[in-house]
């Protein structure tokens, strides 16, 4: 009789968490991630993947910082526009406030290519006869960025979803929509800038330009301090253009972001 062994089983796939494609939880709801990530033991989870304008909660002590920092890898997703404190982004930082934390959110990342700087999105907008764009300072914060180590930037021109052009128009303000033959020509100018810095150009679910994933299994594995895998299946209820793959999004839409970025799809009409 044959007694071989039966092959043990696998342990599924480690898990990656999403903190949170639809709102600032770092930066509006600290507390609620914590409670959040409770759920999840870092024994199960692959990578917890931030996504945030102002990263300042986490940088504090407290049980924000000590519980992401229970979990193998982290991947940051940093929202540097240059809008911050502006008409547009009322209540970001101004951006040399945001970056001059960088450094410390690459020590707490412990490894500069686990941050993603979201140039993110593109503006072009006039408001009171004047013209208001950070198409301009990219060179600058691309140079600031680098000198911090970080070599990923991903970025997409706003969207003129009608809910963000009524806010919008009601706060005196007109979106300058590019077209698609403008998005190549500054795509061009942002790769040729990006490049003199050792920077790579992603763009985010932008027609007419190379798929890219802002949660990339692939890059998350690679980057994992012990070379585990994680899942490289697609994630669903995506835009058609985006290319991500798997995780679990921590946050929704009725956590309503306190950060009153003017452009955001994700906050509602009524203001």
């Amino acid at each position: 009789m044959n007694h071989s062994l039966s092959p043990a089983p696998t342990n599924p796939a480690l898990l990656v968490l999403s903190a949170s494609r639809r709102t600032d939880m770092v930066s509006c709801y600290p507390d609620l991630l914590v409670e959040k990530l409770l759920a999840y033991p870092p024994a199960q989870v692959h990578t917890v993947v931030i996504w945030t304008k102002n990263p300042g909660n986490m940088l504090a002590a407290g049980r924000l910082r000590e519980a992401l920092a229970s979990y193998a890898q982290l991947y940051i997703h940093l929202t540097i526009t240059g809008l911050g404190a502006s008409l547009l982004e009322p209540q970001i930082p101004a951006w040399q406030q945001v970056i001059a934390m960088v450094p410390e959110v690459v020590a707490l990342a412990k490894d500069p290519r686990r941050i993603s700087w979201r140039f993110d999105p593109i503006v072009r907008a006039e408001a009171g006869g004047v013209k208001i764009s950070n198409f301009e300072l990219f060179p600058l914060l691309a140079e600031r960025m680098a000198a911090c180590g970080i070599t990923t930037c991903r970025t997409s021109w706003v969207e003129p979803y009608r809910k963000v052009l009524r806010r919008t128009q009601k706060k005196g303000v007109r979106l300058l929509i590019p077209s698609l033959a403008e998005r190549c020509h500054q795509g061009a100018i942002f790769e040729s800038t990006a490049a003199r810095c050792g920077i790579s150009m992603h763009y985010c679910a932008m027609e007419g330009f190379a798929r890219s994933r802002c949660i990339d299994g692939e890059l998350l594995s690679r980057l994992h301090p012990a070379g585990a895998p994680c899942s490289l299946k697609k994630a669903k209820g995506q835009r058609a253009q985006c290319g991500c793959t798997e995780s679990i999004d921590l946050g929704w839409y009725s956590l309503k972001c306190h950060n009153a970025c003017l452009y955001c799809y994700a906050e509602p009409l009524v203001e």
